[in-house]
């Protein structure tokens, strides 16, 4: 598989999506070929026995978290969030399985509605909208394992930061 390939497949998922409810299966393959295409290129390396080659538990389950800023000033056209979530949500899904990690998007620009956006900014529990955008990566885990779990899931996350 080439990027070349994967842009294609995009290109054309877009333009499926111009016909709503009327090209069911191809919208369902395009959506797995683009998946296939994706875990191939951006070969999750450690998926497979990352998780099995964790070091024993030492010490009480914590909360850790590691924010990183998206690169928007630098790529003001590129589609970020869009990179990050994937095809309904699959590329992060697909992280968060292979990493252990819960992958967010926040900061402003993360929300599809700009109007919700503005009307949230500022209230409790919203105040990550005052913040550029980033991708929030939250691990629950003993602290060893969790460092591990988060040092991983940032590589990955960085890797869909660098505009093809």
């Amino acid at each position: 598989y080439t990027y070349e390939y994967l842009a294609q497949l995009l290109k054309d998922k877009k333009q499926l999506e111009a016909f709503p409810n009327v090209f069911h299966h191809l919208d369902r393959l395009a959506e797995e070929e683009i998946s296939r295409v994706r875990v191939s290129l951006f070969q999750f390396e450690f998926a497979k026995d990352a998780m099995s080659n964790l070091p024993e538990p030492e010490g009480e389950v914590t909360t850790m978290t590691e924010k990183i800023f998206v690169p928007v000033k630098e790529h003001p056209d590129y589609n970020f969030v869009g990179r990050i979530l994937g095809p309904r949500g699959m590329t992060a899904k697909q992280l968060e399985q292979e990493t252990g990690c819960k992958i967010m998007v926040r900061g402003k620009g993360s929300m599809r509605d700009k109007a919700k956006e503005e009307a949230n900014r500022g209230k409790p529990n919203w105040e990550h909208l005052s913040e550029e955008l980033h991708v929030l990566i939250q691990c629950e885990d003993a602290p060893n394992r969790a460092l591990l779990k988060l040092k991983r899931a940032a590589a990955e996350v960085k890797k869909l930061l660098v505009p093809s």
